[in-house]
């Protein structure tokens, strides 16, 4: 049986993720010339081409699909493999990659990472931040080890653990002329401006779908980076804010922001933690985990009771 190298499959994890020699090359801190000999030798090991040339960019062939999910599966046993041995050697070492939308990593990552310093002082934490279908894609890559994000259809080839449910909410300035209404209606909505996060999150999808099926209107004039100019931007009159009452906590105690339910029947947003089936949550996740239900406790937000990575 020929063994594959394990430099080889990172080239090729590093070329599928690139489509480019040069920017896997640069990577991996290889020469291009390393890594297409790289690519070659694996070919020739496995005796089929896993990439269809095309001037300068590469794109995986049918076998290479078929052989990116196994490799990245591999890399990522072997990391772990190394990290607890380490581990052993090292009682209290260890590192954890975290996957967060922003809204996670604004309102609900602070205090947990806090708590989680206090009992695992020297681990290392890193935190990507993206939309949750990237961070599947991170996660189904080998770069994080566990994504916090919404619940969506057609994962499962990853586990989820629910956390919590919310609602988004309309955000806006006390003296906006919806902010005092009992109901509103669609029609109510038609000539404002709406401000959002992102026209390609999960959150966006939802409403535009949500406005589509009642025949409103969702004009979104402004489009922003972070929740904190989505709520500075509705605190000072110019829209209003889409997000979840929670991220505004603060804003909401001082008076500053009033939010208002949109006009359709609740619709609920999960929330909840992505891992890997083939990998066992270690005793940090687990901690991690239980500091997360507490601190989505403290925010008032409907919690599950229910999850594998429960203590």
């Amino acid at each position: 049986m020929d063994l594959l190298d394990t430099r080889q499959l990172r080239a090729f994890q590093e070329l599928a993720r690139h489509q480019s020699f040069t920017s896997a090359a640069r990577a991996l801190h290889l020469t291009q010339s390393a890594v297409s000999h790289s690519i070659k030798a694996l070919e020739s090991t496995l005796d089929v081409a896993l990439f269809e040339r095309q001037g300068k960019t590469v794109r995986l062939s049918s076998a290479g699909e078929s052989l990116l999910p196994h490799a990245q599966d591999i890399l990522s046993r072997m990391q772990r493999a190394v990290d607890v041995v380490h581990a052993l050697r090292h009682p209290g070492h260890g590192r954890l990659s975290i996957g967060a939308t922003t809204s996670i990593s604004h309102a609900v990552l602070p205090a947990v990472l806090r708590e989680f310093r206090e009992s695992f002082p020297n681990y290392e934490v890193t935190i990507s931040t993206d939309d949750t279908r990237q961070l599947l894609a991170l996660l189904g890559d080998g770069e994080i080890d566990i994504a916090i994000g919404m619940a969506l259809t057609g994962t499962s080839s990853y586990r989820f653990d629910p956390l919590f449910t919310d609602q988004i909410a309309m955000a806006m300035a006390p003296i906006h002329p919806l902010s005092q209404r009992d109901e509103i209606t669609p029609a109510d909505l038609a000539d404002q401006d709406f401000i959002f996060y992102s026209r390609e999150s999960e959150t966006f999808r939802l409403l535009t779908q949500r406005f589509g099926n009642m025949k409103g209107r969702l004009r979104g004039h402004f489009q922003v980076g972070s929740m904190a100019a989505i709520k500075e931007m509705a605190r000072i009159g110019l829209g209003i804010g889409l997000l979840a009452p929670w991220v505004a906590r603060d804003e909401l105690a001082a008076g500053t922001l009033v939010t208002r339910p949109l006009p359709w029947k609740r619709a609920d947003r999960e929330w909840g933690f992505y891992s890997s089936h083939s990998r066992t949550a270690t005793k940090a996740e687990h901690v991690f985990f239980g500091i997360c239900r507490d601190v989505v406790h403290s925010l008032n937000l409907s919690t599950s009771e229910s999850s594998s990575f429960a203590p």
